[in-house]
This record gives structure tokens, C-alpha cells and sequence, in this order.
């Protein structure tokens, strides 16, 4: 019994070893502590060092003082119909005949590229942008950005973007190449203007723009809605029209206007002012069934009236996401019958024309433009990369034909 109380109620001396136990954990915990503090610090800091580090080794940040620079309209602009020493998609001529809305969507780059030739081994670039705004479904390499393709075995292949950091950039898209000269293509910002551009090679290099090589002598011209503007591709040269561009080997314009593809008489005399190879009209997005009713047929004879034989083809809208669980109200704007009374307002103003005789339409259903899998868009609407690849695929498929067609026709 005895020896049982001993071991429970502990003697003072043990009572004094145990309190100093105590204060020596106390004491180490505060030291491993600090020094987690102090190291998670410097942590901290080593790994924004790495960072920077590794930006420096992809060249996608540095300093461009050692390079000579050229002005972007010095070479060899492509994507744009006016021979206007600017980066803007319709002529000044145009600011008076189309709608304020419309004139501001032009002032931004889309699909407009330059093409130019080189054999430096570094080459860096230099943008000044109208706006830098931030867009809630699009990158900024989208919306105000730059892309970089280099002509291999006959291919465009993809090199770098400018990414953009404020209104005024300067960045080294590639660097350590050899020196055999080679054709480059650099794409423009899809959602934004451009003040001014610079190309920038190694002082011993020499740099030119060089010559079209397209298999058609006139470009295919898209009119169209955000989604023909590119919204909203990870970067510029994803834009459909610019993928086709580059499949086809054919030169593109894009006239996608964001929220204002609307079968608008002013806008189809600008494409009567361009000499075109063929017309596709992805418009129904933007568009109510009145709107199409009211000014599809109408825009038909326009286009028919000044380009008696030039091929038009009609894409209908494609199925945004949510619409698929809207099916009670064919009144809810975006709703699965609100959008199908669309496509089927524009295949009745097709139907329409081609009763009264007039010749060389092509229509495109909406089936498949972006798949079947619901995985095309970034917000439900808005094409990411895989839709853009997929309705792109669609549409070169038809245009394939169509001038096959179109070329048989004029022999």
C-alpha cells in the first residue's frame, strides 16, 4: 500500500525535475518556432528569385536595349483589307456608314497579322495598346496579347506569346535560334487596338517582309460576333478565321463584332467594297428571329447585287451550354427554342432566296460545330481552344468544298 502511494503522489525533488522538463519544452517550441519563421522567409524569397529566374531562361521577360527595332508597318500586313498605315480592321472611309459601335469594335487587331522575314537568332517585339482592359472570360494574351508562328516544311507552327503586362510592352519572344533566315507570322491582339508595334532582331541580323505565298489571290471574309472575333481563345492566332488562315493557306479578314453581328446593311457595304474569294456570315448569335427576318433576306441581295457570283456561305448559331436545360420557354433569350427559332429563321430566309433564284448560298446546320462532348466553351458560350479547333474544322470542311465548286463553276 505503501509503495502505491509513493508512486502516485511524487516527491518534491521529482516535483522540481518535472516542472524544469516542462520549462525546457516550452523553450524548445519557441525556438523551432522562430526558426520556421525565419527560414519560411527566406523560402519565400528564394522561390520569387527562382521564378524570376526561370522567366529569364523561357526569354519570356528581358532587356531588349541590344536589339534594333522596326516599325510593324514596315512589313508585310496581312488580315486587313486598306492600305491604312494602322493596325485597325475598316478603313477611316467606314467611321461615318457604320454604326459607333461597330466602328469602335473595328479599332481592335483581330486577325490582322505581320509577316516578315528574318535570320536573327533573337527576336523581340514592342506593343503599345489603345486600352489593356481585363476581360472575365477571356486571357490577356487573348484579349490584348501577341502570338508568334514560324514557317516549317511548309506548316505554321506556334513559337511564343507577348504576354501583356500594361499599355506599353516590350519582351524577347525567342531567342538562341540559328541563323538560316525564316518566315514569321505575328498575330495581333483580338479585344484591343494597336498604337504602334516594333520588331525587334540582333544588330548583325537583317529582317524584310516577306512575300505572300496564299493559294488564292483573294481572301475569305467572315462577318460575324464575338465568337468570329476570337472570343475567347487562350491567344490571338486560335481565333477560327486565323486557323483556317493558316490550314487553307488562304488570307482571311475578320469582321466579328462583338455583340453587333447583326445583318447590317452598312456592314454589307463594306464587304461589297472588298474583293473577296467568298463571304461566310456567322451572325445568328447576335441576332433575335425578328432581326434575322428583317434583314437577312435584304442583306442576301446586297451581297448578291454587287457580287453577282462570289459564294456566301450561312452558319448558324451554336448551342450555348446552359441552353440545353432551358427548354419551357421558347420566349427565354437563350434558351434551347429561342436559339433553335433562330437557326430556324435563318434557314427559312435561306430557303427564301434560293426560291427566288438566287444562286451560289451555302448553308452550314449547327450539329457538331463544336462537338458533342459540352466541353467547347470557356463561360457556355464563348469558344475555348477546343471549340475554336472544332468549328473551325466544320467551316474549312464546307470552304473546301465551296471553292472546289466555286473553281469548277468559273472554268
Amino acid at each position: 500500500m505503501t509503495n502505491d502511494i509513493n508512486f502516485i503522489f511524487l516527491d518534491p525533488v521529482s516535483k522540481m525535475k518535472e516542472k524544469s522538463i516542462k520549462i525546457v519544452l516550452v523553450i524548445s517550441l519557441l525556438v523551432n518556432l522562430l526558426i520556421l519563421v525565419f527560414f519560411g522567409k527566406t523560402m519565400y524569397s528564394e522561390s520569387k528569385k527562382i521564378g524570376k529566374h526561370i522567366s529569364a531562361d523561357h526569354k519570356t521577360v528581358g532587356k531588349t536595349s541590344d536589339y534594333k527595332f522596326f516599325n510593324g508597318n514596315e512589313f508585310n500586313l496581312q488580315g486587313k483589307f486598306s492600305k491604312e498605315q494602322e493596325f485597325s480592321r475598316l478603313p477611316l472611309e467606314y467611321k461615318n456608314t457604320v454604326r459607333p459601335q461597330v466602328w469602335k469594335l473595328s479599332r481592335n487587331s483581330s486577325g490582322i497579322s505581320i509577316r516578315f522575314r528574318t535570320n536573327s537568332s533573337d527576336i523581340a517585339v514592342k506593343w503599345k495598346l489603345s486600352n489593356f482592359r481585363e476581360y472575365h472570360n477571356m486571357t490577356r494574351i487573348c484579349a490584348s496579347g501577341l502570338d508568334l508562328y514560324c514557317l516549317v516544311n511548309g506548316m505554321w507552327q506556334y513559337v511564343n506569346s507577348g504576354i501583356p503586362k500594361d499599355h506599353e510592352n516590350e519582351q524577347i519572344l525567342i531567342s538562341g535560334m540559328d541563323t538560316i533566315s525564316k518566315d514569321f507570322r505575328l498575330y495581333l491582339p483580338l479585344y484591343d487596338g494597336i498604337k504602334n508595334i516594333e520588331i525587334g532582331i540582333q544588330r548583325e541580323a537583317e529582317i524584310l517582309g516577306s512575300t505572300d505565298d496564299f493559294i488564292a489571290k483573294k481572301p475569305i471574309v467572315f462577318y460575324g460576333t464575338s465568337i468570329t472575333q476570337g472570343g475567347s481563345a487562350s491567344r490571338p492566332g486560335l481565333a477560327y478565321p486565323s486557323i483556317i488562315s493558316r490550314n487553307l493557306n488562304i488570307e482571311t479578314i475578320n469582321l466579328g463584332f462583338s455583340g453587333n453581328g447583326l445583318f447590317e446593311k452598312t456592314v454589307g457595304e463594306v464587304l461589297c467594297d472588298i474583293d473577296a474569294a467568298m463571304y461566310v456570315i456567322d451572325c445568328v448569335p447576335n441576332s433575335s428571329p425578328e432581326v434575322i427576318k428583317r434583314n437577312a433576306l435584304a442583306f442576301i441581295k446586297q451581297i448578291r447585287d454587287c457580287k453577282p457570283n462570289v459564294p456566301i456561305l450561312f452558319v448558324e448559331s451554336i448551342i450555348r451550354e446552359h441552353s440545353y436545360f432551358q427548354k419551357m420557354d421558347k420566349n427565354v433569350f437563350e434558351g434551347l427554342f429561342y436559339i433553335q427559332s433562330q437557326n430556324d429563321e435563318l434557314r427559312s430566309v435561306y430557303d427564301k432566296a434560293i426560291a427566288v433564284g438566287i444562286d451560289n448560298l451555302y448553308y452550314l446546320p449547327s450539329s457538331g460545330l463544336i462537338g458533342y462532348d459540352h466541353e467547347g466553351t470557356v463561360d457556355g458560350t464563348h469558344l475555348n481552344d477546343l471549340g475554336m479547333m472544332r468549328i473551325a474544322g466544320k467551316i474549312e470542311e464546307k470552304i473546301r468544298m465551296i471553292l472546289k465548286n466555286y473553281g469548277e463553276r468559273e472554268k
